[in-house]
Order: C-alpha cells, then structure tokens, then sequence
C-alpha cells in the first residue's frame, strides 16, 4: 500500500484539497459558475458537477480517523434533443490518516453511474445502464452534501446492492392536485456489470460475517406519491432479485415517508426482506429521523434505527444526536455522537463529522 510517512504532509494534502476545493465554488463576478449547479464544458457539450467529503471519526475500540472520503465526478450532457447521458465517477476512500500509523493513499476507483435516458412522452423515459437501485429514498439521494447526518442507516443499503445494471422505465402521472411516480426496473448486474466492485454488505466496519453484496439479476417497483408542493412523499418499494454471493433469491418489501415544513423535515424507511425459500430468517429494520431548525441554516437533527439482519445473532439499535450546519446550500458540516447497542459492531458509539461540498 503506498503511503505517506509524515503525518503532517497528510494534513497538508486534505488541507489544500478543501482549499482547491471550496475556491473552485467561489464565483467571480465575470463567471457563470456556481456552486452546487455544476460546471458547463462547452466544447465537449457537457456539463461537469460532483460532490466531495471528508470523514473525522473516533469510535469505540477504533483510533481515531481522518478519512478523504468521497470525490466523485459528474458528467451529462445531450447526445440528441431525446437521448440524454450521466456517468458518475467516484474515487472511495482517496485518503486516510489513522491515529498511530501512517497515512494511507489506497484509492478505490468506481463507476457509480453510466447511463443513457430516451424520452418516450412528457411523461416517461427509458433508463439504459448503471443507476443507483431504486429502493427506498436514501439510497437515490445519498450524497454527503444531500443529507442530514454523518451515520447511514443500515436500512437503506445492507438489505440490498445499492447498484443496479440493466433497464429502467420511469415516469410520472397526475393524481388530482398531487402526482405519483414510478420507476421500474430489470437488474442484469451479472451479464452487464460483471466487473462491479463487490461493496460490503456492512460498508465502513470490520465485522464476520460481512458478504460482499452486488446484484446478480431481479427485478422491482418503486411507487411514490407526491403531495402539489412535494412536502409530503411516500414511497413503496417492493423487488425479488439474487445477491452474486448470498443465495438464494430474495424478495424485498420497503416503505419511505418524507415530511417537510416551515424548515422542519421528517423522514424515515422501514424493511423487510425474506429468502425466497423461505429459510435462513429475514433481515428487517427501520430508521426515522427529525431535522428540526435552532438557528439561521443551523440544523438539530435526531436519528434512531433499528436492524436486524439474518446473518447476524442480534439486532443492532441506535440513536444519534448531531448538528448540522449549511452556509449555503451545497456546503454541509455535520458534528454527531452516536450511542449503539446490540450488535454495535455494526454501528460502533462514538462521535463522527464531516465536510462535504457539491460542486
């Protein structure tokens, strides 16, 4: 593993990243650019945007970590007034600095998204590629700099791969003053993906068992309703599909709930999975979380999940209590202590922040 062996040059380097990167939004009066709306590459006919994230944590039994997170690249443009295009490229864990070693360069690179969208009608299109799994609310909007804490429940990504390869059709209809979308799908990660990074069931903690968790075909439905003002979203996911590395075949059945008003926001999912076979248990859980407003663009924001999944012997609770705090819309700083119990291995007590920017 190539590493850095003066602590203080890894400083240096994650304190140039934030510099370079917080001045790359600052826009000049003579510029079109700002940040958050990403960047027009006018020759090329595309336009470039992405987020990145640094990652501070001391966690129980764990030394304390200054990790580089997330830098990802976005890329989309038109390639004919009815075929659009998006990638997402991402770099995982560019960078780590742990408490009494070295500094770790050991970048994970990532496609997290390729994908052609067809319009068919003012109402629907037709996704073709890669694209996050369409299950539940976090798991399509999990940027750093779009959401509200530090800690991602395990309810939004263990029960499932967050990838999917293959076919979408989405779309939206009217529903009196109110609107419901749709997205359906058809995952064929094992003959389009092949190469797919194998994520971890439980990502960031060293837990057995642990299976790696991608794809290997299914299919699924995701239904939201969406209020006129979309404050009041409910979403129902529901998808039979095989995991590469845990047979058999699962079926999946979640619910979303997202409210909003007067600065406040609540939000929450619940899941349950089962084998197809019907052994081996279930993997079941849910999350709510409350971000309420204490002060100009400072937010309190409360969290509480429990999970159980099959392969574990218990489930894990936790709860979290955290301020976050956006001087602009794209700029996101989070401080959070979490307090777990159970089988805490999976979401180790301790205290998290972090420093997110959407370009």
């Amino acid at each position: 593993m190539p590493s850095i062996a003066s602590p203080t040059r890894a400083l240096w380097a994650v304190g140039l990243f934030l510099a370079g990167t917080l001045a790359a939004g600052i826009a000049d009066a003579d510029s079109s650019y700002r940040l958050g709306q990403g960047y027009r590459l006018a020759g090329l006919g595309l336009t470039a945007g992405g987020y990145a994230s640094i990652h501070l944590s001391r966690l129980d039994g764990e030394p304390s970590t200054l990790n580089l997170k997330e830098l990802s690249l976005f890329l989309h443009g038109d390639v004919s007034p009815a075929w659009h295009f998006f990638t997402e490229l991402e770099l995982g864990d560019v960078f780590k600095l742990i408490k009494g070693n070295a500094a770790a360069l050991e970048p994970d690179f990532d496609v997290e998204r390729l994908y052609l969208d067809h319009e068919l009608s003012d109402r629907d299109a037709l996704r073709l590629g890669k694209f996050l799994s369409p299950i539940g609310r976090w798991n399509q909007i999990h940027a750093d700099p779009l959401v509200w804490s530090v800690s991602r429940p395990l309810t939004t990504s263990a029960a499932f791969a967050r990838h999917a390869a293959g076919m979408e059709l989405y779309g939206s209809r009217p529903w009196g003053a109110a609107a419901v979308d749709y997205q359906l799908y058809l995952d064929g990660s094992a003959a389009f993906d092949p190469t797919e990074a194998q994520e971890d069931t439980f990502p960031d903690v060293a837990v057995r068992p642990n299976p790696p968790s991608s794809f290997g075909h299914g299919q699924g439905l995701y239904l939201r309703y969406r209020s006129a003002d979309d404050n009041l979203q409910l979403g129902l996911s529901a998808a039979r599909y095989s995991l590469k590395e845990q047979p058999p075949s699962k079926q999946l059945l979640g619910l979303d709930l997202f409210y909003a008003k007067s600065g406040w926001e609540l939000a929450g999912e619940a899941i349950y999975r089962r084998n197809e076979d019907g052994g081996g248990g279930s993997d079941r859980g849910g999350y709510v979380q409350l971000a309420a407003p204490i002060g100009e663009r400072l937010h309190l924001v409360l969290t509480h999940e429990r999970y159980r999944a099959a392969i574990m012997g218990e489930a894990v609770e936790w709860s979290a209590i955290g301020l976050t705090y956006r001087p602009s819309p794209p700029l996101s700083l989070k401080l959070e202590y979490r307090d777990s119990h159970g089988a805490d291995a999976l979401m180790p007590s301790g205290v998290l922040c972090s420093l997110s920017v959407l370009l």
